[in-house]
């Protein structure tokens, strides 16, 4: 009997990408340590160099990108772009959208290390960007030395205690920048005025983050997944540099499964059985605050099959793969390098700095967790480039993180 999900509609080829555009980051020493031992050409999301590969470094209908020196990927030029013709999306908000964008990873990590392990079992980590669990917090909620009005999660969602600490801690974090918590509080009043709060997303594969180290691997990771048997659902996820940041890739795959979505859009009265209150508007589509206000951050794409799609409609479609046939699809999420720390090259293609993996810092982000204390980031402030470290303690709901201070 082939296991379904209870849900409203979801989408098939699935991309959620924080950088709309295409850039290629090359190896700090000019070489590429591919071989081109065999003439097979790749399929796209192949691996197609690194040290010690001896495959094809050629792509079909896909560009070999660099990712580090130990692997390359063929990337599709429709999904590398977001579905964008234009440039890295710019303006006076970037700022806040790219910290609300990483801010969405964040949580999301967090949330999914709260499984245990990829294949520990229902986690709730799926919902995690779902608007319906936060609510706006009285002003100093969140951190005591805020002054400022912020979101936090819900209480009241039946969910609340999945929550663990570190993607409340994560959620705080953003918000220590008053900009960015501004982005998040009008994104969530914005769902609730112009949305009916009938439908939630849902994105499976997040559980694999919890044990995703960047640059990834190639080594299927397993995700329990009640509608796809309980374990026949697994995700391969690696990280590549993309256009000054880190995309994080998850190729997707389903069997014995109905209504196989990576990205899916739940019923939340089916879900849970009743409604939320607060939600006034008469659209139903999904949303969530990291989109800001108006329900679209240019940071936060979703794409079908390398075409954007706006989060504010409901006509994304499943696929089916009954008597053990398979579904696949695939998702991408691209933080900035607060989150994954990547390769940074100046305007000349020199290296940057005294460590390989230096963060381009955004004005938003100068928090970094403890895997990236004592690292070092570069920001440009009035034209003129500095470079500093993450070596500040600081204690967030219990959480330590690390204050950039400028060294030059």
């Amino acid at each position: 009997m082939v296991k379904s999900r209870i849900l409203f509609v979801a989408p098939a080829l699935f991309a959620l990408t924080a950088v709309a555009c295409t850039a290629e980051i090359a190896p700090s020493d000019g070489s590429s340590n591919e071989s081109q031992a065999s003439s097979t050409n790749r399929n796209k999301w192949d691996q197609c160099g690194g040290k010690n590969y001896t495959g094809s470094t050629t792509c079909t209908n896909s560009k070999c990108t660099y990712s580090n020196a130990n692997y390359s990927e063929c990337v599709p030029p429709s999904t590398a772009s977001g579905g964008s013709t234009g440039s890295c999306p710019s303006g006076s908000s970037a700022p806040q959208q790219l910290g609300a964008a990483t801010a969405a990873y964040q949580v999301m990590r967090a949330a999914a290390g709260a499984c245990g392990s990829a294949s520990a079992g229902p986690c709730w980590a799926s919902t995690i960007l779902a608007s319906q669990r936060y609510m706006v917090a009285a002003a100093g909620a969140v951190v005591a030395s805020e002054t400022w009005q912020t979101i936090e999660f819900d209480s009241t969602d039946p969910q609340y205690s999945y929550v663990p600490q570190a993607a409340k801690a994560a959620l705080a974090v953003a918000q220590l920048d008053s900009t960015v918590a501004a982005f998040l509080v009008a994104g969530l009043q914005w769902d609730q005025a112009n949305t009916d709060g009938s439908l939630f997303p849902s994105m499976e594969p997040i559980a694999a983050l919890s044990t995703f180290v960047y640059p990834g691997s190639t080594t299927a990771i397993t995700i329990q997944d009640p509608a796809a048997g309980g374990n026949r659902r697994t995700e391969v996820v690696t990280g590549s540099t993309w256009c000054g940041s880190v995309n994080v890739h998850f190729a997707d795959t389903s069997s014995y499964e109905n209504g196989f979505a990576p990205f899916n859009t739940l019923s939340y009265q089916n879900f849970y059985g009743t409604t939320k209150p607060a939600y006034k508007g008469k659209n139903a589509y999904p949303s969530t605050p990291f989109n800001g206000s108006g329900g679209a951050n240019p940071f936060l794409v979703v794409s079908v099959n390398g075409v954007a799609l706006s989060w504010n409609t409901a006509t994304w479609p499943v696929q089916n793969c009954p008597n053990d046939a398979t579904c696949a699809g695939t998702i991408d999420i691209d933080p900035i390098p607060y989150t994954q720390p990547a390769a940074y090259y100046d305007t000349t293609g020199a290296l940057v700095g005294p460590q390989a993996n230096p963060f381009a810092l955004q004005v938003t982000n100068l928090y970094a967790d403890p895997g990236h204390v004592g690292q070092w980031a570069t920001r440009t402030v009035s034209g003129v480039q500095q470079w500093g470290t993450f070596s500040t303690a600081v204690s967030v709901l219990g959480t330590t993180v690390y204050l950039y201070a400028k060294q030059m």
